[in-house]
């Protein structure tokens, strides 16, 4: 190796930086963040000047404390100090929505073996960390352990898993189920975090409450099985850093490349910090001096060694009472968290299986059920399915068969030796006729009858206030369906499915409703979604999206809103051929929250209004709708050659009250809409001239 450390001297605490110094690769960071402390703690500090006041005064004394220990050569490295290890209990939260991010037990088990062995200079590649640091690679004396007993005292496997949309946010706020940080490192696991890092942590002292202190990471950066990989599998053994005292090796920013900057431990040298793994032409900052790029600290993916003054810095931070850390270890917490019990005792199970949210079926249909039961291995299963064919099940993942139109309930009893556990899901099963329930020339639903509505419609709310039945207001009658949008912080996708309707029964339908929204706040993403299904539920295509000040209807309003009867908009969704002629067709309107205003939905219409057709004309599916017509409608067509098009509205007595279109057009389908609100209310004739010759449609304006 051509070039050299910094000697580990007191003359050269720190390497002055160069003046010319180029820039690191940023070529591998995986799309993300690959840490957000920083980011955080700025955030933090921001709102709470004071605690930054603090951590700059421990931050000065710790480097104090870190140069007069450089000065006298640290500690040897074979050197045990009192107690030789710190044992630590760690707890992982599992946050999650029957997705990928509930990874599995080994995959959490194989992170806690890999930390054990970064901390303890157990692991491997070790070996290639090059020459120049091989004699400053840490035994830290540190270990960690999964807790197997919970803060009550019951027993667990250390892997604590939460059903909650939380996992797809991933901030402080999705923090559930906080056990003391006197006691145990807690670790969230999620699907996103929405900072977009991989994950982050708080250094001691810094965190804006106990309850947020630990880390948060995403499931794909733990342990190297499963979801995780070798690749990304020290994630958690940079955050625990953090949550130690350890700042970035190239300081407090989340920018490495940017400038060079030092971490306040004397023997990791000056860096401008690194998203690759450049070994051999990184003396940046300075000239002949090669930087610690292999440190756990660093963005480089090729992490392998913490310091001997990074380990000092970490010890110090488990003997200092701030944020707690000093508790962890003690002999008194160990017996209290079962630590010692290793390997733990069994524990009982805690029932949970998949599918998660209402199922769905057609009569005759069947629903595969998968065992997710946690905390301690069952060995035994009793399942209850009442409806279903069979209606018990020993097997661990059974498939049932639902013969009988109905809503069901579904009960697991999970088992081992140390106890049992059970669980329900009431009125899980959904089970629809396989014909249509409403096969007429029409299916309107316009909320009115409470009896009709409830017993025809599902409202599915996994959180928030979500979807209800309102008499506060309407656009047509006294009730519509309200989404209470109050006090929902985002994220929250729920969903209003309607009844089975037989389009050919209709024939030519054409669906439309009334939407009235307005935003609480420039910006607002609130998104509503309309969503058909052909198969009884167990698949779903988007027919329609609007969100933000496009679903707007009226002006953005702070407060509370309740919509006035100018404040409602027609909306028409789509249906192609296929869902034209379905036999069995289901809606589901699906809002997903960003914290905005309450969004309104009334007159849902699903109607075939008369259609013209002349063949002699290449003239096809002449359709006016709605009709009757407020303050717009819809002329739609089918041409089967280009020809000279003209569209008119005229009066009763032939006098034409509207020019809607003139000019030629291609063969094919083509929708234009009126204004019928410039119209006074009576009836109207829609003149369509194609070519030589006419067809009308009578349109009613109320």
């Amino acid at each position: 190796m051509k070039k050299i450390l910094c000697a580990l001297s007191a003359a050269a605490l720190f390497c002055a930086p160069a003046l010319n110094a180029q820039s690191a690769d940023h070529g591998h960071n995986h799309g993300l963040i690959p840490c957000g402390t920083d980011h955080q703690m700025a955030r933090v500090f921001a709102e709470n000047p004071q605690l930054k006041a603090e951590f700059e005064a421990r931050e000065a004394q710790a480097e104090a404390e870190d140069r007069a220990a450089f000065a006298t050569g640290y500690m040897d490295n074979t050197r045990s100090v009192m107690p030789p290890v710190y044992i630590i209990p760690i707890v992982f939260h599992i946050i999650h929505n029957y997705g990928s991010e509930n990874i599995s037990d080994a995959q959490v088990i194989d992170q806690v073996r890999i930390l054990n062995e970064d901390f303890r200079k157990l692991n491997a590649d070790t070996s290639i960390v090059v020459p120049g640091f091989q004699g400053i690679i840490a035994d830290c004396e540190i270990e960690f352990r999964l807790a197997n007993l919970d803060p009550n005292g019951n027993c667990t496997n250390g892997i604590d898993r939460i059903v909650s949309q939380e996992t797809y946010i991933g901030d402080d706020g999705s923090k559930l189920n906080y056990w003391p940080r006197a006691n145990y490192l807690n670790v969230w696991v999620v699907n996103t975090i929405s900072s977009g890092a991989a994950g982050y942590a708080y250094l001691p002292g810094t965190a804006p409450s106990a309850s947020a202190d630990g880390i948060m990471i995403l499931s794909t950066y733990i342990g190297s099985i499963g979801t995780g990989n070798p690749g990304t599998s020290r994630a958690l053994t940079h955050e625990i850093g953090h949550f130690l005292n350890l700042q970035h090796t190239w300081g407090s920013t989340n920018n490495p490349g940017v400038s060079c900057g030092n971490d306040g431990v004397s023997d990791t040298p000056v860096t401008e910090g690194w998203t690759s793994c450049n070994l051999t032409n990184n003396d940046v900052c300075n000239a002949g001096v090669d930087e610690n790029v292999q440190n756990f600290m660093e963005y480089s993916y090729c992490s392998r060694m913490f310091t001997i003054g990074q380990r000092t810095r970490m010890r110090n931070a488990l003997t200092s009472n701030t944020g707690q850390r000093s508790s962890l270890w003690s002999a008194a917490n160990l017996t209290a968290t079962g630590v010692n019990n290793n390997p733990a005792n069994l524990c009982a199970p805690i029932a949970d299986f998949r599918p998660a949210g209402i199922v769905s079926i057609c009569a005759g249909g069947s629903v595969a059920f998968t065992d997710q039961s946690w905390n301690g291995a069952p060995t035994g299963w009793s399942w209850s399915f009442p409806g279903g064919t069979p209606s018990t099940s020993t097997a661990q993942n059974p498939t049932i068969t639902y013969n009988t139109p109905g809503v069901y309930s579904v009960t697991l009893n999970a088992s081992n030796t140390t106890g049992t556990d059970g669980f329900t899901r009431t009125n899980f099963v959904q089970v629809l006729p396989a014909a249509a329930q409403y096969s007429n020339s029409t299916y309107v639903e316009g909320m009115e009858n409470v009896t009709t509505f409830n017993n025809d419609w599902t409202i599915v709310n996994p959180g928030g206030n979500g979807w209800a039945r309102t008499t506060s207001t309407a656009f047509t009658g006294t009730a519509c369906m309200r989404y209470d949008n109050t006090g929902n912080s985002g994220g929250q996708v729920e969903e209003l499915i309607g009844p089975s309707v037989s389009m050919a029964a209709i024939g030519n339908p054409v669906f439309t409703f009334r939407v009235a929204f307005a935003l609480r706040a420039a910006g607002d993403n609130d998104r509503l979604r309309v969503l058909v299904s052909t198969n009884c539920g167990q698949t779903w295509t988007q027919r329609y999206a609007k969100s933000g000040s496009v679903l707007a209807t009226a002006p953005t309003t702070s407060g509370s809103f309740t919509p006035t009867a100018s404040q409602w908009r027609l909306e028409t969704v789509s249906l192609n051929s296929t869902l034209q002629n379905a036999a069995n067709l289901r809606i589901k309107f699906e809002f997903e929250s960003d914290g905005g205003n309450d969004v309104y939905i009334d007159d849902i219409n699903i109607v075939g209004p008369a259609s013209v057709s002349s063949p002699d004309l290449n003239i096809s599916l002449f359709t006016v709708f709605p009709n009757p017509a407020q303050e717009n409608t819809t002329a739609m067509f089918t041409l089967a050659e280009q020809m000279q098009t003209d569209i008119q509205v005229v009066d009763l007595t032939g006098r034409e009250v509207m020019t809607v279109y003139s000019g030629e057009l291609q063969p094919g389908e083509h929708r234009f809409d009126l204004n019928t609100a410039t119209l006074s209310k009576g009836i109207y004739f829609v003149r369509l001239r194609a070519g030589n010759g006419f067809v009308t449609q009578k349109l009613v304006v109320e």
